[in-house]
């Protein structure tokens, strides 16, 4: 794989991540632009847009690393496919803490009052 492909395939999984990106960004705007209003859950939201945002450019440059260094290694196919298994669990265990993350965000400084009923 030669650095042009490299480039392209770079951009095309960047691509893939754009629209996540762009909502990531402006809820970053929302949340800082309202931090004084906002609860303790605007510290959670901002910490999960944030690591949200970073995976952004993270699992592109990882995965495009991770391709150009199996396929230089003269690693087997299978073992490339291993390689990548592995790194895209890791992806999606941080996805699941972004999802936590926001989780706890929504949560936290709620209070709890004693004459609502839940729906």
């Amino acid at each position: 794989m030669n650095n042009t492909d490299q480039i392209r395939l770079l951009l095309s999984m960047f691509a893939i991540q754009l629209p996540t990106l762009l909502v990531c960004l402006v809820a970053l705007v929302v949340v800082l632009g309202k931090w004084k209003e906002g609860s303790r859950g605007s510290m959670w939201a901002l910490f999960g847009f944030g690591l949200a945002a970073f995976l952004c450019f993270a699992v592109p440059v990882a995965q495009t690393a991770v391709q150009d260094w199996v396929s230089h290694s003269g690693h087997t196919p299978t073992e490339g496919a291993s390689v990548m298994a592995g790194i895209s669990m890791g992806w999606s265990v941080l996805r699941a803490v972004t999802y936590a993350l926001l989780l706890i965000a929504v949560f936290a400084g709620r209070s709890t009052s004693a004459g609502s009923t839940p729906l």
